[in-house]
């Protein structure tokens, strides 16, 4: 199954909004997993719908939910999201961060009472488009386990940072295990093994069976840098905005019998700040072109910047349409089904 990116967003918002969401939550909601998906991020984008919809239809997601900044200074604030629909309120938070750090050169804004939010290079994206870097955290549900243990107790916390460039930003965007648990559920659903290194089984053992993979835990990536990292991530991303930490996080990979605890964390630079935007863009073009022209190891064809086989990714689904899993469209069309929608009409 192939979708274009304007038929995958059109399908995306009927459902949300037949669902009470607001034409604009709908609207972000649907551009942020298309957008996922268009990049190659399968594991953030349609696939993650259907566990949107079921939380929807059984209230553990507000939809048109009132968001309100509940403490702010000029460079900061703490966003509350009313437990509505995680991608418009990555976007509201990333937006006001925007707004600060282009009056005081740097802003953070932590965000708590929200949802999965999809990539979260979507939002540092946000920040280079108007040339500012741009920084986001986040924590999930406990999925990886600490560096010598057995058991899950940290969150996957993504972190992305985008920094203006020309012509694309430079775009890490990543997870703080060895692979994102969405990867494991794709794995299963095609029924692939999954390399050594990205989990353990549920007694600690290394394992290629994805299906054992999800009752063990993840491994973080980096081995024990990593680890470190994911642990300080979610320092940020959770107890600095009020949110929750460690196995208290629940309701990111689906909030069932209750909201989800997860939080945010984003903050925005302006170059400004610090001299003129062009002498910066132009160094740092001078030290990407630096890293493209090095020399290669052998059998290398090219060196690649962060974000960068994302973008050719996207480019080459805008032509060839976007790969959905059968499966993933066959949940997505019961759903449909079950509420009176045939998203088919939404794809002619």
């Amino acid at each position: 199954m192939r979708l274009t990116f304007d038929q995958e967003k059109r399908v995306i918002k009927r459902l949300l909004e037949h669902l009470g969401a607001s034409e604009e939550e709908a609207r972000i909601t649907a551009e942020v997993l298309a957008e996922a998906d268009l990049r190659g991020f399968g594991s953030h984008g349609i696939l993650r719908l259907p566990y949107i919809l079921r939380a929807l239809r059984r209230g553990t997601i507000i939809p048109n939910a009132k968001m309100r900044v509940i403490r702010e200074t000029p460079s900061t604030a703490l966003l509350d999201g009313g437990h509505g629909l995680g991608h418009p309120v990555a976007v509201r938070a990333m937006k006001l961060a925007i707004k600060k750090a282009k009056k005081t050169g740097v802003s953070a804004v932590a965000v708590r009472n929200t949802n999965h939010f999809g990539i979260a290079g979507y939002y540092a994206q946000l920040a280079t488009d108007e040339n500012l870097i741009g920084i986001v955290t986040t924590t999930t549900d406990p999925l990886v386990c600490p560096w010598g243990g057995a058991e899950p107790v940290i969150g996957t916390n993504a972190l992305s940072v985008g920094i203006p460039a020309e012509p694309h930003p430079v775009l890490l965007d990543m997870a703080m295990s060895s692979a994102a648990r969405g990867k494991l559920v794709e794995a299963r659903k095609k029924g692939e093994k999954i390399p050594e290194n990205w989990a353990i089984d549920s007694e600690g053992r290394p394992t290629t069976d994805p299906a054992k993979a999800l009752k063990g835990a993840l491994l973080p990536f980096g081995g024990v840098k990593g680890y470190a990292l994911a642990v300080i991530l979610e320092i940020l991303a959770g107890p600095l905005g009020g949110s929750a930490a460690g196995k208290e996080v629940h309701g990111t990979l689906e909030p069932i019998s209750g909201f989800s605890t997860k939080g945010d964390f984003m903050m925005a630079i302006d170059p400004l700040v610090f001299g003129p935007l062009e002498e910066f863009k132009t160094r740092v073009r001078r030290f990407l072109d630096e890293i493209k022209a090095s020399r290669k190891a052998k059998g290398v064809r090219e060196i690649l910047l962060p974000g960068e086989p994302e973008f050719r990714t996207r480019d080459r689904h805008l032509i060839e349409g976007i790969p959905v899993a059968d499966e993933v469209w066959a949940e997505v069309n019961r759903i449909a089904k079950e509420i009176g929608i045939d998203i088919l009409k939404e794809i002619r």
